[in-house]
C-alpha cells in the first residue's frame, strides 16, 4: 500500500493534494460552479448533484488509496488557496504497470493553463511514486479542451477508440493519448 502522503506535490502555481474531507465543500463548490462544462463528459455529473455525492467521492478516494487502485487530487492555487478542480491516476492495468489520469478545471478558471500543469505534475507522480511504465488520457472525441491539455503534457495520441466511452447510456468516441517515462 501507498502511504497517503502528508507532503504536498507541488509545481509553480499549483498543488496537488490528496483528496481529504475538509476540502469537500470547496470541491462541491467547484464541481456545481461547472456544470454545464462537466456534464457532457463526466458520467457522474447530473442535474441534480448533490454535496453528498461529494462527500461519497472524498470516501471512495481515501479508500482507493488504501488500495493501491486510485490516487485522487485536488489541484490547489498557491496564490489563493482555491480549489480549482481535481485530478486522478487510476491503476488500469496494475501487473502491467499501465495507469490512467483524468484531470477537470472549474470554469471560472479554465484557459490559464492549470489542468496542463496538474496533468504534467500527476504523470511525474505516476511514474516516480507508482512506477508506472505508461499513462493513458482518455478524450472523448468532441472534448477538444481535454485533448489539447493531453497534447501540451506531451501525450502521443495513439488513435481514435470507437464506443470506448458509455455517458448517459450513448456510446461515445474517445482518443487516446499515452505518456511514457
Amino acid at each position: 500500500m501507498l502511504a497517503i502522503p502528508d507532503s504536498v506535490f507541488d509545481r509553480g502555481r499549483i498543488a496537488l493534494l490528496p483528496v481529504e474531507a475538509n476540502q469537500t465543500k470547496g470541491l462541491y463548490a467547484a464541481i456545481v460552479e461547472s456544470k454545464a462544462e462537466l456534464s457532457p463528459w463526466m458520467e457522474w455529473m447530473h442535474p441534480d448533484y448533490s454535496i453528498g455525492e461529494t462527500e461519497q467521492w472524498v470516501m471512495h478516494c481515501r479508500k482507493a488509496w488504501e488500495t493501491d487502485s486510485s490516487f485522487g487530487f485536488t489541484i490547489v492555487e498557491h496564490r489563493t488557496g482555491q480549489i480549482l478542480g481535481g485530478c486522478s491516476i487510476t491503476m488500469d492495468r496494475p501487473a502491467q504497470r499501465n495507469g490512467s489520469l483524468g484531470y477537470w478545471i472549474r470554469t471560472s478558471r479554465t484557459k490559464q493553463g492549470f489542468a496542463s500543469e496538474a496533468a504534467a505534475l500527476l504523470a511525474q507522480f505516476g511514474f516516480a511514486q507508482l512506477a508506472l511504465i505508461r499513462i493513458e488520457i482518455l478524450a472523448a472525441a468532441g472534448n477538444i479542451v481535454s485533448q489539447r491539455v493531453a497534447e501540451k503534457v506531451g501525450a502521443l495520441r495513439e488513435g481514435l477508440l470507437r464506443n470506448r466511452l458509455l455517458i448517459r447510456g450513448e456510446p461515445r468516441d474517445a482518443y487516446v493519448f499515452s505518456l511514457i517515462p
